[in-house]
């Protein structure tokens, strides 16, 4: 009998490794493959990392940030200048409806900054419904000049100093897009294919997206780092929480990071299964919107608030595993300010403003729910149906409206949805969430489903992101936080703690400050 050297057997090891696809159970499909157009956590998740990178990114670990497209960057003193040098040799997808003529340049910061910014630009046609970030942040004042110094730097002028700078270019959002394959879709007149049929200088190349089923990646093999260990990989899209949790022990899957937390002893101490902590800032909201009745009157979505019982919440929809919310911004987090105990609920004051607003004996309103749970919110329904409960001892009847959730954020964007539960999670610079939810940008185009405008509030932002030191910024968000507390156009319910449980054959499952794993480092034992 012939036997095979060491080495070929290895090798052919090694190679029915890479061969073994990896497949993640995820709570909800994208909306689409071009991550500055959303900010749905599900969309960042199925694009940036696997198929983008950014100039900058986060380190596994602590909050930190690593150079990516760009090897080094220098500020000026004033913070003002930023002078950006670019890698070289850093190729481009090469994909069935793209083959790209040239390497990474200036010319693709150009553009993925540009489309964002300037509305007549042409890579701004891909985004009908704008960008979020870069109109929440009013990035569009922001930016003075975008210069292409030569083709491997760039210098971004700005009109004031903006100390998130560095944080947003390391966000999904800022993932660099090819200008080359831009101006092709934009001659072809079919821009929006860009968040179809994406291209990027990621580590996976996207080769199947079916609505409400998959989407299927393969390993770039011109990847500027090294090709992934793991040539296949496969996002599956299932919104039961249990049924993720049954593909998980059936071994259908073998990562996930929005598991149930009613499902998690089921892998506390697993031979099979780990569980690591996520870095991630994460919160989950109610919506009032503002310009409907009677969520129009502050004092009824102040009595509304006060009468949610968060521990209730915390302990049937979390199973303990959160905490409950005092403020909107998570004390745990690198940026948290003033923290508070969450108060029990006060349904005696929750009345006698109902009553001052002109509703003694309550009224009926209308809450959208999405579908199943997310990282945020491991069960939306039953989270509606608890605070269903407590605004009835109000005299509050509250109907729930199951919206499917990419078409229920399409809408709330719009100001249809009445009052709905979302969540947020991702960015740890206190700007990133206040901007997107709070700003009167945000309201016009972005993600403050409560479409509430504060004068007041973005005056303490605008000064947030000027400021130079974190206490001068701290004392800007402390002011956010209490003129939120007064008005009420969300109220946050609970901090969870969430985990990512995978497979123990898989290794390199390092989560970062945006995300639960740098796809690129997984590989099978």
């Amino acid at each position: 009998m012939r036997t095979l050297p060491l080495a070929l057997l290895a090798f052919a090891s090694a190679a029915a490794l890479a061969a073994k696809p990896l497949v993640i159970c995820a709570d909800a499909d994208p909306d689409g493959f071009d991550p500055a157009q959303s900010a749905n956590d599900a969309t960042h998740k199925a694009s940036a990392a696997k198929l983008y990178n950014n100039l900058i990114e986060y380190l596994p670990g602590p909050f930190a940030f690593t150079p990516s497209l760009a090897e080094k960057w220098e500020v000026s003193p004033d913070g003002l200048a930023y002078t950006l040098h670019l890698r070289r040799g850093v190729k481009w997808q090469t994909t069935d409806w793209f083959k790209p003529t040239r390497e990474f340049d200036a010319d693709d910061v150009l553009w993925t900054l540009e489309r964002q910014i300037d509305p007549n630009h042409p890579g701004a046609k891909a985004a009908p419904g704008g960008f979020p970030y870069a109109n929440s942040g009013d990035w569009k004042n922001l930016f003075k000049s975008i210069e292409k110094l030569d083709a491997h730097t760039v210098r971004l002028t700005l009109s004031k100093p903006y100390a998130p700078l560095l944080e947003r270019l390391a966000h999904p959002a800022l993932a660099i897009v090819s200008a080359e394959y831009g101006r092709q879709l934009e001659r072809a007149g079919t821009p929006g294919q860009v968040a179809s049929q994406p291209v990027g200088t990621g580590p996976y190349l996207l080769k199947r997206f079916d609505k409400g089923a998959q989407a299927r990646y393969e390993a770039n093999p011109a990847y500027w780092r090294k090709k992934p260990a793991i040539d296949k990989l496969i996002l599956a899209t299932v919104p039961d929480p249990a049924v993720r949790a049954q593909k998980l022990l059936a071994g259908e899957c073998q990562l996930a990071d929005t598991i149930k937390p009613q499902d998690l002893p089921k892998f506390d101490g697993s031979e099979r299964f780990a569980t690591v902590p996520l870095r991630i800032q994460s919160s989950s909201q109610l919506f009032f919107n503002v310009t409907k009745k009677p969520f129009d009157d502050k004092r009824v979505r102040q009595a509304l608030a006060l009468s949610i019982d968060r521990a209730a919440i915390v302990k049937s929809v979390y199973d303990n595993r959160a905490e409950a919310a005092a403020t909107p911004y998570s004390a745990r987090s690198l940026w948290g300010v003033e923290a508070t105990k969450a108060a029990a609920p006060d349904i005696a004051r929750a009345k006698k403003l109902l009553a001052e607003a002109g509703y003694p004996n309550g009224f009926e309103a209308e809450m959208w729910v999405r579908p199943g749970g997310s990282g945020t919110n491991p069960n939306f329904r039953l989270t509606a149906e608890l605070i269903q409960a407590d605004w009835a001892k109000l005299g509050v009847k509250l109907n729930l409206v199951g919206v499917e959730w990419v078409e229920l954020v399409k809408k709330a964007r719009a100001g249809e949805a009445p009052s709905l539960l979302s969540g947020w999670s991702g960015a740890l610079d206190p700007d990133g969430f206040y901007s997107n939810l709070a700003s009167c940008d945000a309201a016009r185009n972005g993600y403050n489903f409560a479409q509430w405008c504060n004068a007041q509030a973005d005056a303490a932002l605008d000064a947030g992101r000027v400021a130079t030191s974190q206490a001068a910024r701290a004392k800007r968000y402390v002011e956010v936080q209490k003129i939120l507390a007064d008005e009420a156009p969300f109220t946050t319910l609970a901090y969870p703690l969430p985990v990512v449980v995978f497979d123990r054959k898989l290794a390199g499952v390092e989560p970062t400050a945006n995300d639960s794993f740098k796809v690129e480092q997984l590989r099978w034992r």
